[in-house]
């Protein structure tokens, strides 16, 4: 297996990467992590369950190596019902941190993966769901710029940076372009999530005519698993399940991932887990997370918006996420910006060309034009726990004590958890 944060398929090694890009190996206090495509991260499994469900995967893309050095989807394609619980937020650090509260996940966790770049939902999940690199599917944080209308776009609740709905339909599909992986699985399957993201644009586009089993509660998630099992008990197809809880994510954003409410939180799923294992004790279970998450202090974050000269500078708003910003800048202040930039915040905020993101394979292999389009001309990525944000004059925006999306151990590893002897 190789060494999580390196990969075969990007065209330059570890040390290459920090050396184009400018961000030193102690940029983050708890170390430095590049996305793993080589058989280490959450691009691989995504190829694996792929796989394991019969899907088309482009075949150079590499298969998830276990730790007995077996390709995941060859072990995984032998099971009747593969269930995908996935825990929006679980880092792996914050899981070790609080094994004492999670004893079965604990126990059945099996190694680290890295996340993909950046490291959040709106990434992590449409890999996942295409089981395609950022490179190619585009979706490279929560906010997104379309060029074609010049609009700022959250593709996950398909919202304008206004608040309103997207419905542009020839919008939707520059959005959303890579084929999901369930249009061509071979498995009978189901969606088990929450009411309020069962039916949005972004889901109906990836689960295609898959039907959904909701659950309102944690206490209700394990048997709402066991039933879209047995909505399937008639066939004699192998069942694929995709689960997904977002309530640690949400809870680390309003209260950070050192409270007590996160604890709480984990203690609740890890329970949730032990009822699934009860209720299908013969299903092939694969638990992971999108992202994990650090703590960010409000007097670390930087309004960019508070800086005229450099907001003169661009093109539009900053899109992407807080802990990895991309900027549209005006052909003529191309080199002016980057220089203005390490001036100014040279020990906070890291400009890397989006070029040469793309060059070291930053998002993965592969560059498709919309991502081309989305990453701009350069990438900022915060020092430690530093965020950068653009907002207007008195607008505070969504206040967050813990984030995710940049290159920190704490924001990349997440945990692969395996039901045993399956």
């Amino acid at each position: 297996m190789s060494e999580p944060g390196s990969s075969i398929l990007s065209k330059t090694g570890n040390l290459e990467k920090t050396q184009r890009t400018g961000l030193p190996a102690d940029w983050y206090a708890d170390g430095l992590v590049w996305p793993d495509f080589s058989g280490g991260g959450l691009f691989n499994l995504a190829v694996s369950i792929a796989r394991a469900c019969g899907a088309n995967v482009a075949p150079d893309y590499l298969d998830l190596i276990l730790p007995s050095g077996a390709a995941a989807s060859q072990s995984w394609a032998r099971a009747d019902t593969l269930v995908f619980f996935l825990i929006d937020g679980l880092g792996d650090a914050f899981l070790s941190r609080n094994r004492d509260v999670a004893p079965n996940l604990w126990r059945e966790r099996v190694q680290s993966l890295t996340s993909v770049f950046p490291s959040t939902t709106a990434t992590a999940i449409t890999t996942l769901m295409t089981a395609q690199p950022a490179a190619v599917h585009g979706l490279l944080g929560w906010y997104v710029r379309d060029e074609a209308t010049n609009s700022i776009i959250a593709p996950l609740p398909m919202r304008h940076r206004n608040g309103s709905a997207v419905d542009d339909v020839a919008l939707l599909a520059r959005l959303l372009q890579a084929p999901p992986m369930l249009e061509t699985a071979r498995r009978q399957s189901r969606f088990v999530t929450l009411p309020e993201l069962a039916d949005g644009p972004y889901s109906r586009y990836h689960r295609r005519e898959v039907p959904v089993r909701t659950y309102e509660t944690l206490d209700d998630l394990a048997s709402s698993i066991f039933q879209a099992c047995a909505d399937m008990n008639g066939s004699n197809e192998q069942k694929y399940v995709y689960a997904y809880t977002p309530l640690l994510d949400a809870t680390g954003h309003d209260f950070g991932m050192e409270s007590r409410q996160a604890r709480d939180v984990l203690a609740r799923i890890d329970d949730a887990y032990a009822r699934m294992r009860n209720l299908l004790p013969r299903a092939q279970f694969v638990v992971s997370a999108d992202h994990g998450f650090i703590d960010n202090p409000p007097a670390r974050q930087i309004n960019l918006s508070d800086h005229a000269d450099l907001h003169a500078m661009l093109r539009g708003p900053m899109t992407g996420e807080r802990r990895a910003a991309y900027c549209h800048v005006k052909p003529e202040c191309q080199s002016d910006f980057g220089a203005l930039i390490a001036e100014r915040f040279g020990d906070r905020l890291c400009a890397i060309p989006a070029a040469v993101a793309f060059e070291i394979g930053l998002f993965g292999p592969g560059q498709s034009v919309q991502a081309s389009l989305r990453s701009g001309d350069w990438l900022l990525v915060p020092r430690d726990d530093w965020t950068v944000l653009d907002l207007p004059a008195g607008d505070q925006g969504h206040v967050m004590l813990g984030v995710h999306g940049g290159l920190s151990a704490g924001e990349m590893n997440v945990p692969l958890i395996l039901s045993p002897g399956n």
